[in-house]
């Protein structure tokens, strides 16, 4: 037998370890090559996320900007607060009550040339209806009245003092149903140089210190009843102006003329009022004031009013008014030619031009008309109301009454207010602060998913000190 060589067995392990080896290096290599792919991958998503956050960002300030002009510009609205506000909750409205064409009973030449004078000038100042049939030649008639202050003529010469003109001028009066002393009721106005009675006003000159008064009721005689003569001592009453207007201003929006026996005045009134979150916007977006800064301006809405007509007048004209005047400034010196504050006072020979500019010196309006040749156009005043105020809008009802009833002696003026409910409407922020930070952060939340407690973690992150324990 030939001998057996003897052959080394095959380390089967060590060709395993070999294998592993080698697998192992491929798996390596393959991660390496899985992780570059990623990261490559990772990094386009990641600049594919910058443009498409950029859109929404621009898109979330876009919407934050529309959000922010109803905050800034569509800033308040003004709802119906009630519908039942009782009247005895509001104050009655001042009545003021002027004589506006007179026919004078004494005879004499002069006499009769100051009357029509008067007249005129009432006219004019007033733009009653007598005032559309003046013309060039109505005031080329009175030379020696050119320089005499329109404003100062007056037909209350022979009364030595306001209660004896108060104590003819009137009837009777009664109030709520209650007779009353009319000189008690009724205060001479010194802008109308004492021809004028005003009754529940706080601008008139020694005010009733329970002013202004209020009525519970409604229709006809349950608030102020007046009868006038009409038949006075030295002159007789053509025309009555009476106007309703706020107790705490001078004159109001409408006035209503009549030659009528019987004047009906029947108030419908609404009420206004505002939060005090609107004081918060400028005065040109809220449109009113509120009673501090009525202060500290030093003047209400007809006194601004008034000004500014009265500056239109010196535009128009080259001329001003002084107004108020006391009531004691008298006949002997209204024929001095003056100037005030450098400048010419109006005289009889400047109501042409405020005729053909239709000039109303004592009108409430805010707007003055300026339309000519069918152009409309208006300049505005920018006088602003009380935010908290009341208006009266008030309609005129007149009836001539038989011989038999009044026998053409008086003149009857029934004011009262018309419903017993009226309407109170009230000014609000339509968008507040509030609501502005809840808009931002929704429009915030619903496009870009940011919040604030996002924020406040990711600002934390940053910090070794405060950053998340990891899960690894």
């Amino acid at each position: 037998m030939g001998e057996v060589e003897w052959q080394p067995e095959p380390q089967l392990g060590n060709d395993d370890d070999d294998v592993d080896e080698k697998g192992s290096g491929k798996q390596i290599k393959s991660k390496k090559n899985d992780k570059k792919r990623n990261n490559k991958w990772l990094s386009v998503r990641r600049c594919a996320r910058i443009p498409l956050k950029m859109v929404f960002a621009i898109v979330t300030v876009y919407v934050c900007i529309l959000s922010s002009e109803r905050y800034f510009y569509y800033w308040v609205q003004t709802t119906i607060e009630r519908t039942d506000v009782h009247v005895s909750e509001i104050n009655f409205p001042a009545v003021t009550i002027i004589p506006m064409s007179v026919t004078n009973l004494n005879a004499s030449n002069e006499a009769q040339r100051h009357t029509r004078v008067f007249n005129m000038a009432r006219a004019v100042l007033w733009q009653t209806p007598d005032a559309v049939q003046l013309d060039k030649h109505s005031f080329e008639e009175f030379p020696e009245y050119a320089d005499v202050d329109p404003t100062a003529l007056d037909m209350d010469t022979v009364y030595d003092s306001f209660q004896d003109a108060c104590k003819y001028f009137f009837a009777e009066c009664s109030w709520r149903r209650k007779p009353m002393n009319c000189c008690s009721l009724f205060r001479s106005v010194s802008t109308f140089k004492g021809f004028a009675y005003v009754f529940n006003s706080v601008r008139c000159e020694f005010p009733d210190e329970t002013w202004p008064w209020s009525a519970s009721a409604s229709g006809s005689l349950s608030g102020l009843n007046v009868k006038i003569h009409r038949n006075q001592n030295f002159f007789n009453i053509n025309m009555l102006g009476v106007i309703v207007h706020e107790p705490t201003q001078q004159l109001g929006h409408s006035i209503a003329y009549s030659t009528e026996d019987r004047i009906v005045i029947p108030v419908e009134p609404l009420r206004f009022t505002a939060e005090a979150d609107v004081k918060a916007r400028p005065v040109q977006m809220r449109r009113c004031l509120f009673e501090s800064e009525i202060v500290r301006l030093g003047q209400s809405r007809s006194e601004c009013i008034y000004k500014c007509h009265v500056q239109y007048i010196l535009k128009k004209c080259n001329c001003t008014v002084n107004l108020p005047r006391p009531v004691t400034t008298r006949m002997e010196n209204i024929t001095e030619s003056s100037y005030y504050n450098g400048t010419k006072l109006c005289g009889v020979k400047h109501l042409p031009c405020f005729n053909d500019n239709r000039l109303s010196l004592f009108s409430m309006s805010n707007i003055i008309e300026e339309s000519r040749d069918n152009i409309f156009t208006t300049v505005d005043c920018g006088c602003f109301p009380q935010c908290d105020h009341t208006q009266y809008h008030s309609s005129t009802y007149t009836e001539r009454l038989s011989s038999v009833e009044n026998n053409n002696s008086v003149i009857e003026i029934d004011v009262y207010f018309q419903e017993e409910t009226l309407f109170s409407y009230r000014s609000m922020l339509r968008f507040t602060l509030i609501d502005l930070m809840v808009s931002y952060g929704g429009i915030a939340g619903l496009i870009m998913g940011i919040s604030v407690l996002g924020w406040v973690n990711a600002i934390l992150d940053h910090f070794a000190c405060c950053r998340l324990p990891s899960d690894e």
